[in-house]
């Protein structure tokens, strides 16, 4: 079969692999050591559509901004038709369509067992550290799948991965009807918290994005306030719309960009007793530095992490599922695994926001009954 591998270094080749079938297999850990995925435990998908990440953006730069197996094949957002169980296999049957949650936890350690499964230092991930969905067919454990309607288009389910990501931040936030909330980037996470924000009852959605491409999806998605942080003064635009009562801020402020100096701004620019979620704060090469704490002290912030999901799929599976979800609207690219290299290109430039790669072909998928217009 066809399939993208990372080969270390920035280097990404399509290469011919073989076919997986379900066997005991042994894949590495995020943090060292390997993991056992036995094969009555396993399913085999034809992948029917993935997507490129900021994460895959960040696995290939030099010196990598995020860490990965090299021989991988990479792809940890998709969605597939599941071809093949394992005898112990119960959740899903042979033609379903599922989307996949990539990060397997071991379900067992005490992270796991207190609601922190996120966190779980014996994890591994699907298309970063053992193979994923840039591929014509991946095996993956059974318990990290989910079933969908095969009424849901697949321009909504590719969203899954990412959405249940932002989904588990935002359980906590608290987030109140008529909050209002600022979001520092309007890629894809940036686009993806508007529309939470929009669904979910905010007052005022501002945004913060330097590219005049992702502007134009911020305002597609229904933020209320769009600006330029490098020809426009942020700080006084957020007192013009915020200020009462002799203060000023917005309820909530997100990172989605990965930009480390954002936070000093988020401080500054939330209400006492805001919050802050540095959510966007991936590239391990890159810290903030000359943050008060002081402010944090007197303004009482509560600052927080977020990192990947812990029981937000199934959650996700209905905002996605909601008529008036309008996340489809992201996409921006549909490209076939061949093409895979200048869909790269795209997001690295930011000239791209969602873009759906069809392993077995963009005609192919199409012929999935319920799939698409």
């Amino acid at each position: 079969m066809k399939a993208v591998v990372f080969e270390g270094k920035g280097k990404l080749v399509i290469k011919e692999m073989p076919v997986p079938e379900l066997e005991d297999r042994v894949v590495p850990k995020k943090y060292g050591g390997f993991l056992k995925i036995r094969k009555e435990e396993q399913v085999k998908l034809k992948v029917v559509a993935a997507s490129i990440c900021g994460t895959d953006l960040a696995i290939l730069r030099v010196p990598a901004g995020h860490n990965a197996t090299s021989g991988v094949i990479l792809g940890h957002e998709y969605v597939g038709k599941v071809l093949e169980i394992g005898d112990e296999v119960s959740n899903v049957k042979i033609g379903d369509m599922v989307v996949v949650d990539p990060n397997i936890k071991c379900d067992k350690c005490w992270l796991c067992r207190n609601d922190m499964a996120s966190l779980c230092t014996d994890m591994t991930t699907l298309g970063i550290f053992c193979h994923g969905g840039f591929a014509e067919y991946n095996i993956a454990p059974a318990k990290q799948l989910f079933k969908i309607s095969k009424d849901m288009k697949i321009e909504k389910a590719i969203f899954f991965e990412p959405l249940t990501c932002a989904t588990h931040c935002w359980s906590k936030l608290n987030f109140k009807l008529g909050d209002s909330i600022l979001i520092f980037g309007s890629g894809p996470m940036g686009c993806y918290y508007i529309e939470l924000a929009r669904l979910n009852g905010a007052n005022l959605i501002i945004v913060s994005e330097p590219n005049a491409f992702r502007r134009e999806f911020a305002k597609k998605m229904g933020a209320d306030i769009i600006v330029n942080p490098v020809e426009e003064n942020l700080t006084e635009i957020i007192k013009k719309h915020t200020s009462k009562n002799g203060c000023f801020g917005v309820d909530v402020a997100i990172d989605a960009c990965g930009v480390p100096e954002v936070i000093n701004s988020a401080m500054d620019l939330v209400r006492p007793g805001g919050k802050i979620s540095t959510f966007g704060e991936q590239d391990v090469t890159r810290t903030a530095d000359k943050v008060s704490f002081t402010k944090v002290t007197q303004k009482e912030l509560e600052i927080f992490g977020s990192y990947v999901c812990t029981r937000s799929s199934d959650q996700t599976i209905n905002i996605l599922e909601r008529d008036d979800c309008n996340i489809e609207k992201l996409i921006t690219h549909k490209i076939p695994l061949d093409e895979i290299h200048r869909g790269i290109e795209l997001m690295i430039k930011g000239k791209a926001i969602e873009i759906i790669v069809y392993p077995n072909g963009i005609s192919n998928q199409k012929k999935e009954k319920g799939q698409t217009k």
